[in-house]
Order: C-alpha cells, then sequence, then structure tokens
C-alpha cells in the first residue's frame, strides 16, 4: 500500500472549501468529481472530494487536524456539518489510473478550455485556445472557482506583450493560459520540487517551454526585474507575505490579479492591500471564493 485515499462527500456549493482545505493540509494531490465521472455513490446535487496522502504520513494526525478544519467552517456557517469522511489504502498502480479517470475537458470560457493531456479534443473553432494539462501531484486543474476566476480576470486584463509574473504556479495552468492570451514574457515561480516535475512537462507538451521562465523559490524572491501584470493563485498565508514584494517587481501601471480568497479572508485581504498602497479596481465572486484586480492607488484616476 503506497497511498491513503481520504474523501469527503458535499453539496455542490462547498466542494471547492473543501478542495481548498486539503490543499491547505499539505495532500498529494485533490480529485473533485460527480456522479457523472466515478462510481462512488452520490447523493443528488452532491460531489465528492478526494485526497491522496502518502502511506507514510500519519493518517490519525491528518484526520484530527482535517476535522478541526471542518469543524471551524461549520462554525463559520461555510459548510454542512457532519459531512461524511472515508479512508482507503490504495498502491501506486491503482493510483496511476484512478486520478486521470476525474478529468475531463473544462471550458473556462468562449474562448479558452482546458483539455487531459491523455484526452483527445477538437477546438471548436479558431478561436479557441486550448491548453493540455497533467496536474500530477500538483495543484491546478481548471476545475476549481479559483482558477476560473483568474481566467476571468486575465481575460478583463492581459493585452498582447504584457510581461506577466506567475507566482506558485502549481501545474502551471495560469502561465499557459497567459501565454495563450498572447502575454510574454511570462516568469513562473514554484516552491514545491515535486509540483515543478509537472509543471516542465505541462510546458513541454504545449511547447512553451521557451516562452515561459519557471524558478524554484519562495513567492517573488528568485524573480529580478519588473512585471505589466503579477498572478498569483495561492492562499491567503501566502499572499499576503506576497504583497510587500508587489510593488518592486511593478512596472509603471502594473497590475496584480490575486484568488485563492475565501469570502471570510476577502476584508482582511483588501485592507491589507489598501495599507500597503494599492486600490482594488476589480471584483470578481463565486461560491465563497474572491479574485481581486489592484494597482497602486496613484496610478488609478479618480
Amino acid at each position: 500500500m503506497d497511498w491513503w485515499q481520504v474523501r469527503v462527500d458535499c453539496p455542490n456549493d462547498q466542494v471547492e472549501i473543501i478542495a481548498n482545505v486539503f490543499e491547505d493540509l499539505a495532500t498529494g494531490g485533490v480529485q473533485i468529481a460527480d456522479q457523472e465521472t466515478t462510481d462512488f455513490k452520490l447523493s443528488p446535487g452532491w460531489q465528492v472530494v478526494v485526497a491522496y496522502l502518502p502511506a507514510s504520513r500519519d493518517l490519525t494526525e491528518f484526520l484530527e487536524n482535517l476535522r478541526q478544519r471542518l469543524a471551524r467552517l461549520v462554525a463559520a456557517h461555510l459548510i454542512a456539518a457532519n459531512l461524511p469522511v472515508a479512508t482507503k489504502g490504495i498502491n501506486e498502480q491503482d493510483w496511476q489510473t484512478s486520478w486521470q479517470d476525474f478529468y475531463r475537458p473544462i471550458h473556462l470560457s468562449r474562448y479558452l478550455t482546458i483539455v487531459p493531456q491523455w484526452q483527445q479534443y477538437q477546438a471548436a473553432s479558431t478561436a479557441e485556445q486550448v491548453v493540455y494539462l497533467n496536474p500530477g501531484k500538483s495543484f491546478g486543474t481548471g476545475a476549481h472557482t479559483t482558477t476560473q476566476l483568474a481566467a476571468a480576470a486575465l481575460e478583463l486584463t492581459l493585452r498582447p506583450g504584457m510581461t506577466v509574473f506567475d507566482v506558485g504556479t502549481g501545474s502551471g495552468i495560469l502561465s499557459l493560459l497567459a501565454w495563450k492570451l498572447g502575454a510574454g514574457p511570462i516568469i513562473a515561480t514554484e516552491i514545491d520540487q515535486p509540483s515543478l516535475t509537472y509543471t516542465r512537462d505541462n510546458l513541454a507538451f504545449n511547447q512553451a517551454t521557451a516562452a515561459i521562465a519557471l524558478y524554484q523559490g519562495s513567492l517573488l524572491t528568485p524573480v529580478q526585474g519588473q512585471a505589466d501584470l503579477i498572478v498569483a493563485n495561492m492562499l491567503p498565508e501566502a499572499l499576503l507575505p506576497l504583497i510587500p514584494q508587489l510593488a518592486d517587481h511593478l512596472l509603471p501601471q502594473g497590475q496584480v490579479i490575486y484568488t485563492g480568497i475565501i469570502a471570510e479572508q476577502a476584508e482582511k485581504m483588501t485592507q491589507a492591500l489598501i495599507a500597503a498602497g494599492f486600490a482594488v479596481t476589480l471584483t470578481l465572486s463565486q461560491n465563497h471564493w474572491y479574485c481581486f484586480r489592484a494597482q497602486r492607488q496613484s496610478e488609478v484616476a479618480d
């Protein structure tokens, strides 16, 4: 037995919250499925969120941390009480097979589509931009609301030729979307070594290795220079320390896209940006998640 599978069943509108909890607890990957994409038995209007832990991980400790996080969300009235939690041991071969069964093409918009690398897909028109993705054990499949909000913000903000820094790139999905929208040059950072393996594979599969420079490191620490746009899809615990680095890495009139912000943290993040001299110029929200676009207050017209 190589992995622990930890499963939480939840209502449709709470899927992203549970997925974010798993990501925050540093699991080895997160899957989301409904009744059409899994053999699990689910109640109508419910989906399943599945995470994987290496067998060497202390399952008892993980489950206790998971229950504590869920209890806090219940107390905040963000999720239902007593969500079913189940565990199962699986081997590496079964993990590799089950991982791919959860993913299908995701239409982020009329012009942006995410397709699993192992599936055949025909674009509906020449205007449709397709990114092929193998998320592996990294976070970023296109299914999560935070990624979809970031994609919408990119479409509203990007202009051809913009320099983009993608912080905490994970699977590389936002860098690839920015590239498909005409950005360049693009620099992506990621601190997690296992994620970088899949990031490099995704860049190569999409023939974007030359267009997107990838660096291992924390936040913007490994990056020199300035960008027209900085995008970050991370937890607030990582987004807050990034704020002091923004001003030095933004060109004049530069903008920031911040996503990964749960509703209860939205006001705190807004105030942190304001205190650092930024103004929020765009707010997108869906299913308890928020995405902000911000710019230096001195550069925003009254």
